[in-house]
């Protein structure tokens, strides 16, 4: 009998043990997983909060996007410099004008060599000028076909 609640009784504080060592380790794991969280950027492509660290590189699981962090450290650092198919340098609000015929997509319709385009304004990707061209409407172009006026 005394051999019986002798054992019970080792049995509670080994499992007293396990539970606090469990609880321990949880504790543990999520103030880690917290700071590392708090402590990594946004995805630069898609503004994912989920990224994580793989050596020198921070890792997007959502859209696959490998960068460095000093990398874009020094990006942010320096402001993207657009210029037109002369090499003059672009900013917000220029007026250019359209050096070729380009096709409109999803329409049969083309913006003609020498169209006015005013109060440009420059943005981030592939088509880096939003502007607005009468009789067309809204639309991005690509600086590479454009001058500055």
């Amino acid at each position: 009998m005394k051999l019986t609640a002798f054992l019970l009784e080792t049995a509670l504080i080994a499992l007293a043990c396990l539970y606090l060592q469990h609880l321990f380790l949880y504790t543990s794991i999520k103030t880690m997983e917290n700071d590392n969280m708090s402590n990594l950027p946004n995805c630069p492509k898609c503004k994912s909060e989920y990224t994580y660290e793989d050596g020198h590189l921070i890792i997007c699981p959502e859209c696959s996007h490998e960068w460095s962090l000093t990398a874009q450290e020094e990006n942010d650092d320096e402001s993207r410099i657009i210029k037109d198919s002369n090499g003059n340098v672009l900013n917000d609000g220029d007026t250019v004008s359209v050096i070729k015929d380009l096709k409109v997509k999803g329409s049969s319709s083309v913006i003609k060599i020498g169209t006015k385009v005013k109060n440009i304004r420059l943005i981030e990707g592939d088509h880096d000028i939003d502007c607005k061209i009468d009789g067309f409407g809204a639309m991005q172009l690509k600086s590479e076909f454009v001058k500055k006026i």
